[in-house]
């Protein structure tokens, strides 16, 4: 009975010990997504929790990526010991004067689309270690011009194509006709060197879908769209002449025509 309860104090012991913060622990916070704007600067958020700087303090900031992780600052309470990860000279700011008040957050300067990612923020200390991580997205601003060409009659309609170039990240393309209704299109996309997108895309308008029709470009992260409109008159639409139609159903009925009465004289023979 007695080593019962010893076994019990010890418990309780041990969940008031846990309960208790470790002398120099800490912990950092950061917001779990920010978007930025492609060509423009943005701050990575990192703000250890205690609100001031630990002893001896060093800060890490790195890229996780699938195949590896990327060195984008690391700052060493020795001078002259920080460093700038390739990929980021010039662009990776880490302003020390935010230390004071535990702010190690990162800024990046003219970023592009390939900074897209996950940031790790790791401080460390003589006694401690914390991380955060913080998801990067980027867009770019939805200032790109959306035009659309007629590039002629296909079977009783008129083929469509729209282009727009400078797009991030991947839009949406929405063909819509006066009437709000969504037409089906056949859209390609491919990205230049800067990793923009590029967007063409077809559709064929039948004659019944008259009046104005839009090509509608959107980008989800942004919530913002361009679009481009052409108005449709029924005069522009290929039309069947009704002779040629005449003329179609009669050669066939005559060619049923010669063919039973082929059999029939064949049949009779």
């Amino acid at each position: 009975m007695e080593r019962k309860a010893h076994a019990v104090s010890c418990l309780v012991c041990a969940i008031v010990l846990s309960a208790i913060p470790f002398a120099g622990s800490f912990e950092v916070t950061s917001s779990r997504t920010v978007t930025g704007i492609v060509g423009q600067d943005v701050v990575l958020p990192c703000q250890i929790s205690t609100g001031k700087q630990p002893d001896n303090m060093e800060v890490q900031w790195k890229k996780i990526i699938q195949a590896h992780i990327e060195v984008v600052y690391g700052y060493q309470p020795q001078p002259g010991q920080d460093g700038t990860g390739p990929m980021y000279q010039g662009r990776a700011v880490l302003r020390k004067d935010g230390f004071i008040s535990g702010n190690v957050s990162l800024r990046l300067k003219n970023v592009q689309p390939a900074d897209e990612g996950t940031y790790s923020c790791i401080v460390k200390s003589n006694a401690w270690s914390a991380d955060t991580t913080t998801e990067l997205q980027l867009a770019v601003l939805a200032d790109a011009p959306v035009s659309i060409a007629v590039l002629g009659p296909q079977d009783q309609g008129i083929r469509l194509a729209c282009r727009s170039a400078g797009w991030f990240p991947k839009p949406e393309v929405q063909w819509v006709t006066q009437k709000g209704q969504d037409l089906q299109a056949v859209t390609k996309m491919d990205q230049d060197h800067e990793r923009l997108f590029n967007v063409l895309s077809h559709v064929t308008v039948l004659g019944e879908e008259t009046g104005e029709i839009s090509c509608v470009i959107q980008n989800r992260l942004l919530k913002t769209e361009q679009k481009s409109i052409i108005l449709l008159s029924g005069d522009i639409f290929p039309r069947v002449s009704p002779w040629l139609t005449a003329f179609w159903v009669l050669f066939i009925v005559d060619l049923l025509a010669i063919g039973v009465c082929a059999y029939l004289g064949y049949t009779s023979k």
